[in-house]
């Protein structure tokens, strides 16, 4: 029998395949420098900052199979084309997506959690938000909703050529969320999350008397209570303390700000600019301006603070299926960015406990129904309003159960001064929706039952 010989060429064109089809599944290429646009004036805070960077197509067909035949591989007809929203649906309970010359993608998004996200929005009457869900152990990116009502005062005027979803676009600022940053921060400088430390009351705005050393009387809090409240004063103090601008810098490079979140859609980046006057240091630490989000990656870092400490690397595309039935799953991906020890991320779970359970998510979370009382969650709430128009950003991100998290979850929401919920009340219906779908209610003792994804 005559063995067949691998000739370079043979070789060199499935390599190239194998190529197609990682870029495949890396999603759109890399960052472009962000552009000028016009600062809208804040009475009691900074401007905001700059527009965010955005990932870019990429140029061509993409992906392969790395079980493609050495002639398909250079025929772009053989090839899939680019995920788009549009080409989505349902298929017996899951979702798909067409690709275009016989290709689908099979998704990973939970169809009943998806349609529960988009209906929480609709009832919430917001004129724009969205909601991100992510499994904590996978990446896999269960939900993916958002509303928008062009109509609205106070919805912001998107790019056409911007990310096809709220959830990719870094509109909001990210007002407290960023203080899990700063308290990581503290954390790493060695302060205690138990120790009681003096700080002046900051409400609404950071000025330069809330920096200086406190009086005798003056109030104290622990990082976990103050992390719970959400209190400006003690943060901005304790950062001006223990956070030189390296700091910052080296905090938002780890939190992956400034950087595109790898993604089979088009995505912006997250933006922090660290300011080098001291007094905007403390404010952006405490959450004041300086910093856009998206949701997407606000749920990443509530999934780094549910897990390791790494933000992973989303997953929307679980497999591609060729025409010929082949199913190729979708390749391992590292971590997107590591943003804090293990240790820091135990740490931050203790004390966002504390914000569900006593602190500024308390109310929203109180409402859930008995049968999934049982099930605690953690999180972080962040608010900031624009003044002109005004605008009222309200943000959750957490994870959910606190002992073995689950999923981690993001929602922003964007209100006029008239509003029905805030992105916390969102976040408890979704969350909510997600578990009772879960828990068997059986003499009035609820158990997980699992779930097919």
């Amino acid at each position: 029998m005559k063995r067949r010989l691998l000739t370079p060429g043979f070789i060199l064109v499935h390599l190239l395949a194998l190529h197609a089809l990682v870029i495949w599944f890396s999603g759109p290429g890399r960052a472009m420098a962000p552009m000028a646009e016009p600062e809208v004036p804040q009475v009691d805070t900074p401007e905001p900052d700059e527009p965010p960077e955005e990932a870019e197509e990429l140029a061509g067909p993409q992906a392969g199979a790395d079980t493609l035949a050495a002639g398909e591989a250079a025929d772009p007809a053989h090839l899939p084309g680019a995920l788009d929203l549009a080409n989505i649906y349902e298929d017996a309970g899951q979702m798909r997506a067409g690709l275009g010359h016989g290709w689908t993608a099979e998704l990973t998004t939970d169809v009943e959690l998806q349609k529960a996200a988009t209906a929480a929005l609709n009832r919430a009457k917001v004129p724009f938000g969205a909601v991100v869900v992510i499994d904590v152990k996978t990446g896999a990116v269960l939900a993916l909703a958002d509303r928008y009502d062009e109509k609205h005062e106070v919805a912001p005027a998107l790019n056409r050529d911007g990310p096809p979803h709220l959830a990719l676009r870094a509109i909001a600022p990210a007002a407290s969320v960023f203080k899990i940053v700063t308290a990581t921060g503290l954390l790493d400088r060695g302060v205690s999350a138990t120790a009681e430390l003096p700080y002046h009351a900051a409400v609404r705005k950071i000025l330069p008397q809330h920096l200086g050393e406190p009086g005798k009387g003056a109030p104290r809090a622990d990082m976990a209570d103050a992390l719970a409240h959400s209190n400006n004063g003690y943060f901005a103090r304790l950062a001006d303390q223990k956070l030189s601008r390296e700091d910052m810098d080296t905090l938002v490079r780890r939190f992956g700000f400034n950087q595109v979140v790898p993604f089979p859609l088009l995505t912006e980046a997250s933006t922090a600019r660290v300011p080098r006057n001291q007094l905007e240091r403390a404010r952006m630490a405490a959450g004041f301006w300086h910093t856009r989000l998206t949701p997407l990656h606000g749920a990443l870092i509530a999934a780094a603070v549910a897990g390791d400490g790494t933000l992973p690397s989303p997953r929307l595309v679980a497999a591609l299926v060729a025409p010929d039935g082949r199913r190729i799953e979708a390749p391992v991906r590292p971590p997107f960015s590591e943003a804090m020890t293990p240790k820091t991320a135990a740490s931050l779970r203790t004390m966002m406990e504390a914000t569900v359970r006593s602190g500024t998510a308390r109310r929203a979370f109180s409402k859930w129904p008995e049968s999934i009382r049982h099930i605690k969650v953690g999180g972080k709430t962040g608010t900031l309003a624009l003044k002109e128009p005004y605008t009222f950003y309200t943000w959750f991100v957490g994870y959910a159960p606190v002992k073995d998290p689950q999923i981690a979850i993001a929602v922003m929401v964007g209100n006029g001064r008239l509003w029905w919920q805030r992105g916390t009340d969102v976040a408890a219906d979704v969350m909510a929706s997600y578990f009772k779908a879960r828990v068997e209610v059986k003499g009035g003792a609820g158990r997980d039952a699992s779930r097919k994804r």
